[in-house]
């Protein structure tokens, strides 16, 4: 690969430039969430066994705070389906406020975005090579 592609195609060159600073974006407040607000999140859903079992087990390292944030994320953002499986309690996941359920759910957003791109560019170039 050379820069020819990036000069030759300017409009790409701006789809991942902004794909990046989103992906940076997010990145960012997720760091941010996990470090500031997860304690906080975790109490709101102290009655959800999708979330009181990963405190214990994760411990407080960089690892184990994104992973308890990915499953106050999986509660929040897909409240009917953890609903059903018994995982969550449904009056804790709607008394959530609803300023970090935006920001879970437009980091999800994002990183799904970013994986569909990702997965498009990869075969684009597969199938036009």
């Amino acid at each position: 690969m050379s820069i020819d592609c990036f000069i030759y195609h300017p409009l790409k060159l701006w789809f991942d430039l902004t794909l990046f600073f989103l992906v940076f974006i997010a990145f960012v407040v997720l760091i941010y969430l996990a470090y500031r607000r997860l304690d906080e999140m975790e109490y709101l859903l102290n009655k959800c066994s999708l979330i009181t079992p990963n405190q214990r087990v994760w411990g407080n390292s960089i690892r184990g705070r994104m992973i308890r944030l990915s499953a106050v994320t999986a509660a929040v953002v897909l409240p009917k389906w953890n609903v059903k499986r018994g995982a969550v309690d449904w009056q804790q996941v709607q008394a959530f406020p609803r300023n970090l359920k935006r920001l879970l759910q437009g980091t999800l957003l994002v990183g799904v975005f970013f994986l569909i791109s990702a997965t498009a560019d990869i075969l684009y170039k597969w199938l036009y090579q």
